[in-house]
């Protein structure tokens, strides 16, 4: 023990430091030792510490700090416990598949020579226009009233409409005939009268759907139309074309959403592909696939189809609901 005293003493008096700082800290605390060694951060610095300031300042940031991060912890937690919504995506081959519902309408909602009359009509009487045709942009301003008008005396507008028998040329489905009794028609308030293909319908192909594999192909529907141009009401579009939408057979089409235009004189191909969205079940989520009153409301004036849940008719009935 001597030796090493006398070791301490030799090395102090080479080097500026005291004797006490040379000592071995054999009494040193098992806190102290720790808060030294640990590697949590703010305790090593409040060991450390010389002053009551630099102690205070290091406890104080090691109080705050740990609240902040118990809080993020805290929030964590509770958000796992809130079940967020898990999105599984999975791709595989269905054969056979239910071959889409397709829905087609002609650009201009009304025929010429089937409306002119009552239009004219009507305008005259109002002393609106005084003339036998619409043959100027200022005589086409008032359809919209003679519309309103209609409506509000709950007469029909069905018959100024283009029909099917008047448009469909051809219509084959896998090499075998369809005709237009094979079409579910339904009323578009920017279209007019619009007509889907193998829509699910009771009334139709036995109450089911047509799927690709019959008669030996695979989804095949061929059809040709004849859009009577000359028919169109002037100024009222501006354009001339065919709209068609494919959809899943129970989805009633918002066309005016999701159409898509073809113009005439042109062959077209149309594919599609097949997307199916499961939700999961409580408590993951409060979603269902369930007709609300409003909807079925909206679906029972769609007698001639069977119509189920869909996100976009949901929204639009809402909107409606809101509104």
């Amino acid at each position: 023990m001597s030796s090493s005293n006398a070791t301490i003493k030799n090395l102090a008096a080479v080097f500026p430091i005291t004797v006490e700082n040379l000592k071995p800290e054999g009494n040193r605390s098992i806190i102290k030792e720790f808060s030294l060694n640990t590697t949590t951060h703010g305790i090593p610095g409040i060991a450390r510490s010389n002053t009551i300031h630099n102690r205070i300042f290091w406890s104080i940031s090691f109080v705050v700090f740990t609240g902040i991060t118990c809080f993020f912890i805290s929030q964590a937690i509770r958000a796992y416990f809130q079940y967020e919504t898990q999105t599984s995506l999975t791709f595989h081959d269905e054969w056979p598949q239910a071959f889409p519902a397709v829905t087609i309408c002609n650009y201009s909602p009304f025929r010429y020579d089937l409306f002119v009359n009552d239009y004219l009509n009507y305008t005259n009487s109002m002393n609106l226009t005084n003339t036998n045709n619409v043959t100027s942009k200022d005589q086409s301003l008032y359809i919209y009233h003679f519309l309103q008008y209609k409506l509000n005396r709950n007469e029909s507008l069905t018959k100024y409409f283009y029909s099917l028998d008047d448009m469909l040329i051809k219509c084959v489905y896998n090499n075998d005939n369809c005709s237009a009794k094979d079409f579910v028609e339904f009323l578009s308030p920017t279209y007019g009268l619009c007509h889907t293909f193998n829509a699910l319908s009771s009334s139709i192909n036995n109450g089911s759907v047509h799927y690709n594999n019959e008669n030996g192909y695979s989804g095949s529907l061929d059809l040709d139309f004849y859009l009577h141009t000359r028919q169109y009401v002037p100024y009222l579009t501006d354009g001339i074309s065919l709209v068609t939408m494919i959809h899943d057979n129970t989805q009633l089409p918002l066309i005016d959403r999701a159409e898509t235009r073809l113009r005439p004189g042109e062959k077209y191909k149309l594919g599609y592909s097949k997307r199916t969205n499961t939700l999961l079940p409580l408590p993951y989520t409060t979603c269902n696939s369930q007709a609300t009153p409003g909807m079925q409301a909206m679906f029972d004036q769609f007698s001639g189809a069977t119509y189920e849940f869909g996100h976009d008719i949901c929204f639009v009935v809402a909107v409606q609901t809101f509104t």
